[in-house]
């Protein structure tokens, strides 16, 4: 809530920062869950163009390693510095940095976004990064409006200013008894704890472009926990039981026709605080706290267990073209990829989902949500897609600490070229598979029906699966 009034006072540093990086014009991001995903929207609503690395997966990696270093300026957002994904991604970047520039500029090349005393900050300290400090008090998903989410779009040179000025408008309607947030929250809690517990987000307005994501993991991870919350599904159609969100930058406050519509018309900056806002009274309600994220360090220890073992291979069930399926976790019985998603989807209870979570390249791969909009056409339940392990620090937490009416469908894919992580023992091909199996054992411990769906080749695989998909139910 003080963001609004304690940001500007950052404004004026930022500025000159961007000044003095002004030649850099190549922005790359490295940051999982809150401390990306505010500057990923804000970047995408003023249409600027910013590279984020919040992926294990080697392909999408290395297409950003064989860009011009010189024009390079990366980003190392978290709070700690010690996210694994974080971590190496950094190791990675700053290595390929050093290779290829004097050791003057390397240092030149990185700002560092985290907390003060942080082992992100002493990295910074000890390297010559310059380093831009947040509050240590406030939780990433709810710092939108601090440093995570300004500072690339002071350096992309988007209108901060105005974005924080709009959210100023709204804070001060939040300070009053009967206010917007207050309403909105109460109506997500209200509908969830009636067994509506899916909430749509259309957002067809390009001044938002991105923001469906971000609220996402903010409601996902805030409210997914004690076996309640509220299941976010960012657009596709409205599946049966869900409530409705239509997004725009206009004015106005929230409404719309019952509790199956509602209508948020505000800009930008105040969407930020009024979804931040309204997310904290709906967690209340529920009755669960809106800061933790206790289910998201579980896939995380299993990652650990899973590269200290070093077992990261698994016999399929049966292959099918260019697709191994794994059908142990899931107690299916076909003997075909479309005869597998059908009987998954068949396993979706009354007031349950469908979670697709694809473990690829979100660019060169992207044809592969086509899969999520094939099961929600055929199914008409809430069908969510995440890439992975994004997914993981967002909607993964409320797949294992919410409700346990999810049924998930997990897709891997075979890497070609592998990238080593400077000073650790295991490859971002090896963390990737970690990630993913660690995420399938702990939904697996909850007694979650998982399918997993490796593609031997991705390309063929994807187009495979893609029709598999459309074709499940019918």
């Amino acid at each position: 809530m003080d963001f609004p009034r304690s940001s500007p006072a950052l404004l004026p540093a930022l500025s000159q920062l961007a000044a003095r990086r002004a030649d850099l014009d190549d922005i790359v991001l490295i940051g999982m869950g809150g401390s990306s995903l505010a500057a990923e929207v804000i970047a995408s609503a003023a249409g600027r163009p910013l590279t984020m690395l919040d992926t294990t997966d080697c392909r999408q990696v290395e297409a950003v390693l064989g860009r011009d270093p010189e024009r390079m300026l990366v980003i190392l957002s978290s709070k700690s510095g010690e996210t694994i994904e974080t971590n190496s991604l950094c190791r990675v970047m700053t290595r390929h940095l050093a290779e290829r520039l004097p050791p003057h500029e390397a240092a030149r090349h990185c700002v560092a976004v985290t907390d003060p005393g942080s082992l992100l900050h002493r990295i910074a300290l000890d390297r010559g990064y310059e380093a831009v400090l947040a509050d240590p008090s406030v939780g990433g998903r709810y710092s939108a409006l601090g440093p995570f989410g300004l500072v690339a779009g002071a350096l992309l040179g988007t209108d901060v200013d105005g974005l924080l000025a709009d959210a100023a408008v709204i804070r001060d309607e939040l300070e009053r008894v009967d206010n917007p947030g207050w309403e909105l929250g109460s109506v997500l809690a209200d509908s969830a704890l009636a067994g509506r517990g899916a909430l749509v987000l259309d957002v067809p307005d390009p001044r938002l472009r991105g923001l469906g994501d971000w609220i996402e993991q903010l409601v996902a991870e805030s409210t997914g926990k004690d076996g309640r919350g509220i299941l976010p599904v960012v657009g596709g159609c409205d599946p049966d039981g869900s409530i409705r969100a239509l997004l725009t930058a206009g004015d106005g406050v929230p409404g719309g026709e019952g509790v199956g519509a509602l209508g948020i018309h505000r800009p930008l900056g105040a969407q930020f605080l009024l979804w931040e806002y309204a997310t904290v009274i709906a967690s209340r309600v529920l009755g669960v706290n809106p800061f933790d994220q206790p289910n998201v360090e579980e896939s995380k220890a299993n990652t650990a267990t899973l590269l200290a073992e070093g077992k990261l291979d698994e016999r399929p069930d049966f292959t099918e073209g260019a697709i191994e399926v794994h059908t142990a976790g899931a107690g299916l019985k076909a003997r075909t990829v479309a005869g597998a998603l059908s009987e998954l989807t068949e396993r979706i209870p009354p007031q349950g989902y469908l979670a697709v979570m694809s473990y690829l390249d979100r660019e060169r791969d992207a044809k592969v949500t086509a899969v999520g909009d094939g099961l929600r056409a055929q199914t008409r339940r809430p069908v969510t897609f995440g890439w992975g392990p994004r997914l993981l620090h967002s909607v993964g937490q409320y797949h294992k600490g919410g409700p346990s009416g999810g049924v998930f469908c997990q897709i891997t894919g075979a890497v070609k070229a592998d990238i080593e992580i400077p000073g650790r023992p295991f490859t971002l091909a090896g963390l990737q598979a970690a990630q993913a199996g660690g995420d399938r054992r702990a939904l697996l411990s909850r007694g979650r029906t998982v399918l997993r769906l490796h593609l031997r080749d991705r390309e063929n695989g994807i187009e495979q699966l893609v029709e598999a998909a459309a074709g499940a139910r019918q």
